[in-house]
């Protein structure tokens, strides 16, 4: 039976997932991370994601694709970075595709790591069995992705899906992507430790739960900037269900509660019973779950909306 190996390129952890396919049911056989070691430059975090598709490959040797998450944006046509804006050294036209592949000899694709999230969390996760799906991932950046009918939503770029990266504030602060007023520097965990007044955002949730008027409104106003982001989406796609991804988000219904509310108010197009704003659920590992279900379209397999 065929298996399908996906890897998550993080800042501090590679985090790794064997899946397989029995009848129409995904399930997942491998789970494991490693470190990144980020510090030491772009070639030698690419001989580690080579020498982890070599090791899982001597480990399953009925592996029959691979699937890397990357956290920024690449070429697809060469498989070359073009934007890493949360991961250290000289990434810009570094090749990170080719190495791998030839590791493993096995068809390899590159997918961006929130895409490989949102994938995950539609065909495996909170959104199984869901034909439209926006996922919002709040972390040190903010990632996102659109999964229509199974299939991950790229556009003409390759890189559709970039939900955070909507201009809400066009006189705001400088992205990590270059443009200015991003949804992402309204609604990443800085921002929410920042309006806090705390030193992470999960302090600031844990102040929150504890009835701290600063915290409470810091989940407020990053609440109100997600609303006008998903409220965006739900215009646009009208999503079955937008999946809140990221370690805050996991926490409780604070910021899901606010999103949920405001989202209500911002627009009178759709009903509010079509607000299905849900938390994700496959953890930690989600990003390399879905590298592994992008690298098993790529060999022809099919993604099941009811696996």
């Amino acid at each position: 039976m065929a298996k399908y190996l996906g890897l998550d390129l993080g800042g501090t952890n590679i985090k790794v997932a064997v899946i397989e396919k029995k009848n129409t049911h995904w399930q997942v056989i491998k789970k494991d991370d490693q470190p990144t070691e980020a510090e030491s430059g772009p070639a030698h975090v690419v001989d580690r994601l080579a020498s982890l598709a070599k090791e899982n490959l001597s480990e399953f040797p009925d592996l029959a694709g691979v699937g890397i998450a990357v956290p920024g944006i690449f070429n697809s046509s060469n498989g070359t970075i073009l934007l890493f804006p949360n991961l250290p050294g000289p990434w810009k036209d570094f090749q990170i595709l080719s190495p791998i592949a030839s590791a493993t000899n096995l068809p390899t694709a590159l997918i961006n790591d929130a895409r490989a999230f949102t994938l995950a969390e539609a065909i495996m996760g909170a959104a199984k069995g869901k034909n439209t799906v926006a996922c919002y991932v709040i972390g040190t950046g903010v990632g996102g992705g659109v999964v229509i009918d199974g299939k991950i939503h790229l556009g003409s770029t390759g890189s559709a899906g970039e939900i955070a990266h909507q201009i809400l504030k066009p006189d705001g602060l400088t992205c990590g992507c270059g443009s200015k007023g991003c949804a992402e520097t309204l609604t990443n965990s800085a921002a929410i430790a920042k309006i806090a007044g705390t030193k992470t955002s999960e302090e600031a949730y844990i102040k929150a739960v504890a009835g701290d008027p600063q915290a409470l409104a810091a989940f407020k106003e990053v609440g109100y900037w997600i609303s006008i982001a998903l409220t965006n989406v739900m215009v646009m796609l009208a999503p079955d269900a937008i999946i809140i991804g990221g370690g805050v988000a996991q926490s409780g219904d604070i910021l899901l509660n606010e999103i949920r509310a405001q989202m209500a108010l911002q627009s009178k197009i759709y009903p509010e019973s079509a607000i299905n704003i849900i938390p994700a659920t496959l953890g930690f590992h989600a990003g390399a779950i879905g590298a592994a279900l992008f690298g098993a379209t790529k060999t022809g397999a099919e993604l099941s909306l009811m696996s």
